[in-house]
């Protein structure tokens, strides 16, 4: 099947984002349906700063294809050839403020990509730019780098309007794992968005802290899961799969009772699967 290089994405990035937020081990990188639509680049014959000199002067069509490159090059690891990439990536990161805001979606990401620290005050900064998703993907891209310092701007981010800004948020709260965003991860759990609960829930769990065990808890119910308002059947079996071991660590073998009837007669087999394993380990 062909697709029209016209045609627009069917799901924005946030839209797909509750699964991105709450599942990211599973979710590729920003744009890979748009990047099918435009068909198989030469991306071979280029190198990195190929990439960069096209983000800078190339036609708008070719910059978005150019940072969608340049983030492939960065997960294939090529940028150890280069040590003052970020640098560059900053300069061209800045230079791009009037430009498709995909690309610097990307950019965003390929600093989180870097592990550089030296990007964080780009990072900091565009959690205020007015696009939604650059705040998002900046956020993500803080949580990878994981950088404690970072702390109090993305505790910060937890209460922007935006509810997709503030789970997001709450999801890199985890994964910078500083101790000192339990409070608010905790006040998260009451949040009346159900993802942000749920991302509140698996952070916590990376902390052992037992105020989660209930929103884990209600991970695994089903019908729980059916009231969530506009929540699909593979989200929600996601969420399950997510919040099993989630659970497991929280509640030990006081998890069973709900293993045990997942195990046998939960429709998903992927989640019957997980809760045996689980099941299993507790032995």
């Amino acid at each position: 099947m062909t697709s029209n290089p016209t045609d627009l994405p069917r799901e924005s990035p946030r839209t797909i984002l509750f699964q991105f937020v709450v599942f990211p081990l599973g979710v590729v990188m920003i744009g890979v349906a748009v990047f099918l639509l435009f068909g198989k680049l030469a991306s071979n014959e280029q190198s990195i700063p190929d990439y960069l000199n096209d983000i800078r002067s190339g036609s708008s069509h070719r910059k978005f294809q150019a940072a969608y490159e340049l983030s492939k090059s960065i997960k294939r690891g090529e940028a150890k050839r280069y040590p003052n990439l970020v640098e560059q990536v900053v300069d061209v990161y800045r230079a791009s403020k009037n430009d498709d805001p995909r690309i610097r979606q990307y950019l965003i990401l390929v600093l989180g990509k870097l592990g550089d620290a030296r990007a964080t005050p780009v990072l900091v900064d565009a959690l205020h730019d007015p696009v939604v998703e650059n705040r998002i993907y900046a956020l993500i891209a803080l949580g990878e780098l994981g950088d404690r310092a970072d702390l109090p701007a993305v505790v910060a981010a937890t209460k922007d309007d935006e509810k997709d800004v503030r789970k997001t948020a709450i999801y890199a709260l985890g994964e910078i794992g500083d101790r000192r965003a339990v409070p608010f991860l905790e006040e998260a759990l009451n949040d009346q968005i159900a993802d942000i609960r749920f991302n509140a829930a698996l952070a916590l769990s990376r902390f052992g802290d037992v105020h989660a065990a209930p929103v884990l808890r209600a991970m695994l119910d089903r019908p729980t899961l059916d009231r969530v308002q506009g929540m699909r059947p593979d989200q929600k079996e996601e969420a399950m799969l997510a919040a099993i071991p989630a659970y497991v660590k929280i509640a030990g073998r006081n998890s069973t009772p709900e293993l045990q009837s997942l195990a046998m007669s939960d429709p998903s087999m992927r989640v019957r699967a997980s809760a045996k394993e689980a099941l299993a380990n507790l032995r």
